[in-house]
């Protein structure tokens, strides 16, 4: 078994066809394919073999998927790393994992360089559109060097096939161990669970560093569609993308809440034909109920919404296109998963009881690297134990109340944020919103509303606080609602409560 097999049989099973746009150039599955095999072998020439750690770290781009293919191919491991972080974090990465080589752009080299600098482990940068030196290989010289045959390394299906380091919103961050059978259930899981009845236009603007982004990949592979393909974006802009669904035809797009506020919210939505779209998953974040209805009703579209963590592959719950929505719910569990709830004391629960959510199935982690006692922690009795809090109903739709580190709780009461960002959210002025906790010497917590406008319109915290005190119970509105341009996010745009908790004194 190996990952790498997925994009064989895809190639075996279609023949020669584009499975890709990418910067108005169409590529197909063979150019990937042979581009793949040639760096493959080069990276053997080069030493790297079996269970050699190798980091990719590019914005998304044709070769972002050649890399892993070729390290996932030799019975390597791949190591995304996101191109936004800083050197010290690229650093800390790159030496916990023991990477022996990365493979980057001539825009990120110059990072790369800086962090790997002194690291023993670090024998190769392979660089994109860059050029042999001291340190660095040119990536282009590498494929026409060596030949565009390779044949797959079988592996164990337990055998780690990537490590992916999660976003470290507590201490350092930690390095999940992925098998080839998590990263070939979760496609098939994903693929599956979309009921793709026709060829997708998809547009790709999730960053492949990140396990939303690999899960996409990976199961595209599983195609039946010659017409498919991925209109595939460097990065995230919407302007670009709103041009890009519109001369593509795209009508399948998954991304994050935030990217739909994006566009919804854009002053030039408009301009834009946006008639293509059919289907669209929201996952990463809390998907608030408003921001789905607004997006619905413009674009005439379907919105789904899904659930899942790096440890699960990012597999958790899913709303398939034949399913009914139910409002609050993300969906159900994935096939060949199990979702379930647990108190404090690791006992189930029943429908409608709230406690931590757990997951169990061959999608779910090997552990983390180098920890065993968070390892044993996290997957305790067999059980994914995510840190995420919710409820099943009695159909088995799952719903995310939210992170057991951002419960406030506030006069020994728990309150949900999420709810309180609900309500904020149905104000007409508000883009975006994110509830926090802070200190308070009465209360324990008192509650602080971050709030982004729409453009061009105009509230006061004031107006906000009233909008609150007609829609909450008292104990449940904000004390204060502090308006920013912009909320901060992470580099897939989920919105980063531990940056506001920064800017709260």
């Amino acid at each position: 078994m190996n990952v790498a097999m997925l994009g064989e049989e895809h190639y075996r099973r279609l023949g020669e066809t584009v499975s890709m746009v990418f910067e108005g150039r169409e590529i197909t599955n063979k150019e990937v394919r042979e581009n793949s095999n040639r760096l493959g072998n080069a990276l053997k020439r080069l030493g790297i073999g079996v269970e050699d750690v190798v980091a990719v770290t590019m914005s998304n781009c044709p070769q972002v998927f050649e890399a892993f293919g070729a390290v996932f191919k030799i019975g390597g491991v791949a190591l995304p790393i996101l191109f936004v972080l800083t050197a010290e974090e690229f650093r800390y990465i790159l030496d916990d994992a023991g990477a022996v080589a990365v493979i980057t752009d001539n825009i990120i080299a110059p990072k790369v360089l800086e962090a790997s600098a002194g690291l023993e482990s670090v024998r190769h940068i392979i660089v994109v559109g860059g050029e042999d030196s001291e340190r660095t290989l040119s990536y282009e010289r590498l494929l026409a060097e060596n030949a565009p045959d390779l044949d797959i390394l079988d592996r164990d299906p337990d055998d780690l096939a990537m490590l992916m380091y999660t976003s470290g919103t507590t201490g350092k961050p930690k390095g999940v161990m992925l098998t080839h059978r998590n990263l070939i259930t979760s496609a098939e899981s994903a693929y599956y669970a979309n009921e793709v009845e026709k060829p997708q236009v998809s547009l790709v603007c999730l960053p492949m560093a990140h396990i939303y982004g690999v899960g996409a990949m990976n199961a595209g592979n599983l195609s039946e569609h010659r017409e498919t393909r991925a209109i595939l974006m460097r990065w995230y802009e919407p302007e670009e993308c709103m041009r890009l669904i519109e001369k593509y035809r795209v009508n399948f797009f998954p991304a994050v809440p935030t990217m739909f506020s994006l566009i919804l919210n854009h002053p030039n939505v408009d301009k834009y034909d946006l008639s293509s779209l059919e289907d669209t998953i929201a996952g990463a974040a809390p998907l608030p109920l408003e921001l789905r209805k607004a997006f619905m009703e413009k674009f005439k579209c379907r919105m789904r919404q899904l659930y899942g963590l790096t440890e699960s592959t990012g597999m958790g719950a899913i709303l398939r296109p034949s399913q009914e929505w139910r409002d609050g719910a993300v969906g159900k569990a994935y096939d060949n998963m199990e979702l379930a709830i647990f108190d404090e004391e690791d006992r189930p629960l029943g429908p409608r009881e709230i406690g931590e959510i757990v997951i169990r199935g061959p999608q779910v982690m090997k552990g983390y690297h180098k920890l065993p006692e968070e390892t044993a922690e996290a997957l305790r009795n067999g059980w994914l134990h995510t840190g995420d809090v919710g409820f099943l109903d009695e159909d088995g739709y799952l719903y995310i109340t939210d992170r057991k580190k951002d419960i406030i709780i506030k006069g020994g009461e728990n309150i949900m944020p999420t709810q309180i960002e609900e309500v904020i959210y149905r104000h007409p002025a508000v883009a975006e919103a994110a509830v926090i906790g802070v200190p308070d010497p009465i209360y324990g917590e008192e509650i602080v509303a971050y709030v982004a406008l729409k453009f061009g319109a105009e509230a006061s915290p004031e107006e906000i606080l009233s909008f609150c005190r007609d829609n909450l119970p008292t104990f449940k509105q904000p004390k204060e609602v502090r308006i920013l341009e912009t909320l901060p996010k992470s580099s897939i745009g989920k919105i980063l409560k531990r940056e506001l908790r920064r800017l709260t004194p």
